[in-house]
């Protein structure tokens, strides 16, 4: 089973424009509410490839009952903790010209029997679980180091982590074990400390991730795809070109198709050519975490995967 966790989850509230002017009454010709947060957009593409999630978190108020009412009508399976505050809402605003303005609430505070509430959960679902995934923020109110003290606990129990964060969470949390990163190349620059200009400066970066302890390492390119290094391979990602409507959500697509993959026992090529098209496929819609599977069969056969020696 792969079990997700979303700290601080939301509404997820999509507005589409034909212009966007400071100042002035805007009216909307697309709106979309989703339950939303980077861990729930990966669990939702998880349940769309075919597997059955467990979602874990924080949620509170009307707003953590919507996103509970949505997931289950999606039919993914969830165990949140409740808290006294109120669940986030976030805006995403896409106008004419394919633009996005994103305006994200930072989300309620949580104490300490909160967290000892979603640990006693946690230990259960992870007796049955082969991947655990972590995307996004930490809530308020949590220890910074916190993806760390997962990380300590996964080891224990012998459970996969994936953690997609940023920031100086990541950062504490980078000699835990972690099986697999998906740092952009402003992320690796901030965890290295290192100038990124190029695919040969993120190679260099990423093998000090290795040297930490990290698994796997997975940089985001962009348009030019995509570099997975390990202690044994170097892979080097092309993708096609597309037609891109809305990227808020690819990379949880990614993360989504990595997850997928690895419970699966698929080779890296394999897991590369789906986390690559998951995210593709999330692109093409206005709807966050949403993938079509024909869009998937197509860009994993015009993906190109090139392995190398990490020593070559």
């Amino acid at each position: 089973m792969i079990t997700v966790i979303t700290f601080n989850p939301s509404i997820d509230r999509l507005y589409k424009l034909d212009t966007f002017e400071i100042g002035m009454v805007q009216r909307a010709s697309f709106v979309n509410p989703t339950a939303g947060g980077k861990g729930l957009n990966v669990a939702k593409v998880i349940k769309q490839l075919g597997e059955n999630p467990r979602c874990l978190g924080f949620l509170g108020g009307y707003n953590g009952l919507y996103i509970k009412n949505e997931l289950n009508k999606a039919g993914i399976v969830n165990n949140f903790t409740e808290i006294d505050g109120e669940s986030r809402i976030c805006l995403n605003i896409i106008d004419g010209d394919k633009n996005s303005t994103e305006i994200l609430e930072k989300g309620p505070n949580i104490n300490e029997k909160n967290i000892l509430d979603f640990e006693s959960k946690l230990d259960k679902v992870l007796e049955n679980s082969k991947v655990l995934v972590a995307s996004g923020s930490l809530s308020q109110g949590m220890p910074v180091d916190y993806y760390k003290r997962l990380g300590k606990i996964c080891e224990k129990k012998g459970v996969k982590f994936i953690l997609d964060t940023s920031g100086k969470s990541l950062e504490m949390a980078i000699n835990e074990n972690l099986y697999l990163i998906k740092p952009n190349i402003d992320e690796l620059e901030l965890l290295t400390h290192k100038k990124i200009n190029n695919k040969e400066d993120a190679i260099n970066a990423s093998r000090f991730l290795l040297e930490k302890g990290v698994k796997n390492v997975c940089i985001s390119m962009g348009k030019d795809g995509m570099i997975f290094l390990n202690k044994e391979h170097i892979y080097d990602v092309k993708i096609p070109k597309i037609e891109i409507l809305n990227t808020v959500g690819s990379g949880d697509s990614s993360i989504a198709g990595f997850a997928y993959g690895v419970i699966n026992d698929y080779s890296w090529e394999e897991c590369l050519k789906l986390a690559n098209s998951c995210g593709m496929s999330n692109a093409l819609y206005m709807e966050t975490g949403y993938i079509n599977k024909k869009d998937i069969k197509t860009f994993s056969n015009e993906i190109k995967v090139s392995k190398y020696n990490l020593d070559s």
